[in-house]
């Protein structure tokens, strides 16, 4: 099947063709672990996970790489400010260390919540410093890299067309904006390489180098961890929209510069999630966790099935409205299969037009679409059930494992119900339909058949 992707760097779809035959290469832009992910952050995992398991359903073979970012990403963009690790440290008196292993610990867990798959491998900052040290050296050998008073800066004037990820020479950059003012930078755009430590304080998070005591710059690590893992270059880079402008173009000219070879061929960036309307942000307060939606009643599944509504290259706005929606979408699918009989057999026409909205730049809202058709279509239940679980591995709404749930009765709810066949039996319509009342109060529904009667209880 034709797969066509939009690649940030063309600024069009494109024919995807990998570096190797079915083989497939990936690195996904991870967290920084100092705080709890927000949806808007879980939004982009969410859609390249569908991406990651729609290419193992067309027979490729994908090793995906993820970093957590556990060291050197300042408060500042223009490499300035506090690490946010020791500052969410110092404010919580844990050791930055211990911020880190907690807050991948949560993200794990969230990641385990909405169905997505691990990475092939996740990799910390602080487990490659060494290989870090050492890719800077290449650089500073080669003549990219400069000394300021406060660490190793590359110089991204030696680089060819360096912002053509956003076309940043097209952009006008202010100083306060984008970056802050720094009168050793050589060039607005040169970021941090390698940061020496405060000689007024130890740091929790510090190595010693050829040039001093101190710790990596954030754009360094996925340089690094990417040509460690997939090779100079690789095929999908993948990360949000936010990327765009600073990590990704610094994190290209690194690897350019050490390689001399593009570092993907294909760049993909998800649209930001907005908070009614309004741009969500950590750093204001104005952000919803998945922790959150939870509290509220809502399915962790809905979240899902909210993104899939979207295209990836649009944001999203979320409401608390919305998610209900999505919840309610969600409790009718597995409602309506829970009545299935078991699966077998297929709607063949409907799988095709399901991988071929995917393969149109990973149009998961029209894919999602084939749910509802196959769900009115003139196919055999078993045959609507057995699709349906097929393409719900790529879509990960787990509804397999929903309607088993729905199908777990308590002992409680079977001996109304048999109560209700007796009641049946003797015509006595009264109790039979008091008794359907009560079923309906504990959230279940009963459907009687010419096969006799059958009772669901969806419980997401």
């Amino acid at each position: 099947m034709k797969i066509e992707l939009y690649n940030s760097l063309s600024k069009k779809k494109e024919e995807f063709v990998p570096i190797q035959k079915n083989k497939v290469g990936m690195y996904t832009c991870g967290p920084t672990v100092y705080d709890y992910p927000h949806i808007g952050n879980l939004l982009a995992y969410t859609i390249w996970d569908v991406l990651k398991k729609f290419l193992l359903s067309q027979g490729y073979k994908v090793t995906h790489i993820m970093n957590f970012t556990d060291v050197g990403h300042l408060t500042s963009d223009a490499d300035e400010g506090e690490d946010k690790l020791e500052k969410a440290g110092r404010s919580t008196g844990r050791s930055a260390w211990e911020i880190a292993e907690f807050f991948i610990k949560v993200f794990k867990n969230n990641l385990y919540q909405l169905n997505i798959a691990e990475p092939t491998k996740f990799l910390r900052a602080t487990d490659t410093v060494e290989e870090q040290i050492a890719f800077t050296k290449i650089l500073w050998d080669k003549g990219f890299l400069y000394k300021t008073k406060d660490g190793l800066y590359f110089d991204t004037s030696k680089i060819d067309n360096y912002g053509k990820l956003a076309n940043l020479d097209k952009v006008e950059q202010q100083e306060g904006a984008r970056v802050t003012k720094n009168p050793e930078k050589k060039n607005l755009t040169d970021f941090a390489v390698w940061k020496y430590s405060p000689e007024d304080k130890k740091r929790d998070m510090e190595w010693d180098s050829p040039w001093g005591l101190g710790f990596p710059g954030w754009h360094l690590e996925c340089s690094v961890m990417s040509q460690m893992t997939l090779g100079d270059t690789f095929d999908i880079h993948t990360g949000g929209m936010d990327l765009m402008t600073v990590h990704h173009p610094n994190e290209m000219a690194g690897s350019e510069a050490v390689t001399g070879k593009q570092q993907a061929n294909y760049w993909m960036h998800n649209a930001y999630v907005k908070l009614d309307g309004g741009k969500m942000s950590k750093s204001k307060g104005t952000y919803v966790k998945l922790e959150d939606i939870k509290e509220k009643g809502f399915s962790t599944k809905a979240f899902r099935l909210l993104v899939l509504q979207n295209h990836y290259r649009k944001s999203l706005n979320f409401s608390w409205q919305s998610i209900e929606a999505a919840n309610k979408a969600l409790h009718n699918i597995v409602r309506e299969i829970s009545f299935y009989e078991k699966p077998k057999g297929n709607c063949d026409k409907f799988s095709d037009e399901f991988y071929s909205a995917l393969a149109d730049d990973l149009n998961t809202a029209k894919a999602l679409a084939v749910i509802q058709k196959i769900l009115d279509a003139d196919c055999s239940d078993s045959a609507k059930l057995n699709t349906i679980f097929k393409i719900d591995e790529i879509l990960g709404l787990d509804l397999e494992s929903l309607r088993d749930r729905a199908l777990e009765l308590s002992s409680e709810i079977k001996i109304i119900l048999d109560k209700r066949v007796e009641a049946r039996k003797a015509k006595d319509w009264k109790e039979s339909d008091r008794l359907r009342d009560k079923l309906t109060a504990l959230g279940v529904e009963v459907q009687d058949t010419s096969e006799g009667q059958r009772a669901v209880q969806v419980k997401l």
